[in-house]
């Protein structure tokens, strides 16, 4: 994290959920999931330096790479209807802003914050971090990787968004599949009442 851990003010009483940004709510390239790992870190080794391109050259290649996406089916009535119960921030391992996108799709009102990744962190130890300095109560990703050492290493529950090349691995068993935001949403609700 940057010197500044990020902040989310919760809205009353609600409860920190953190959402991924791709295979989440953004549709992969031609609807399949390649970004996804099938090989699990080791929880006990340090996190190694990413690769981080110089910030004017992912100022200028992510909206290549990410404007013309599509949101997945389903996702945005899945933020609708996760609102009410928690308070919900975007944590992409991105290393710019999907304003843009957010805004465009409809997304924007409905995130309290957006975080990407500052850090020379790999995503799925910035998301580690990242879940930790917030206190977040739960996120949700479609890498499974990032999923396990979440369940591994962290208070937060992790939620791990089904797609094929994420599944038939040994979880641990706090990993908890769910087909999308509104299958999240309907087992917090039932959670609750």
């Amino acid at each position: 994290m940057t010197d500044e851990a990020p902040r989310v003010p919760l809205r009353g009483d609600l409860p920190l959920l953190t959402v991924d940004l791709d295979g989440v709510i953004c549709e992969p390239p031609f609807g399949r999931n390649l970004g996804i790992s099938r090989r699990f870190l080791d929880p006990d080794a340090p996190p190694p330096d990413a690769r981080v391109p110089p910030p004017w050259c992912s100022r200028l290649a992510d909206p290549l790479r990410f404007g013309l996406r599509r949101p997945l089916p389903g996702a945005l009535q899945g933020l609708r209807e996760l609102r009410p119960l928690r308070t919900l921030a975007l944590l992409t391992g991105r290393r710019t802003p999907p304003d843009r996108w957010l805004r465009r799709h409809g997304f924007a009102p409905l995130l309290d914050a957006v975080i990407v990744n500052d850090t020379r962190l790999p995503s799925p130890h910035y998301k580690l971090a990242a879940l930790a300095a917030l206190g977040a109560e739960g996120h949700v990703d479609d890498d499974g990787r990032t999923a396990q050492l979440i369940a591994q290493r962290s208070e937060a529950r992790p939620w791990l968004r089904d797609w094929p090349r994420n599944r038939d691995l040994p979880y641990d068993p706090g990993v908890r599949r769910v087909s999308g935001l509104a299958e999240l949403a309907a087992l917090l609700r039932d959670e609750a009442g």
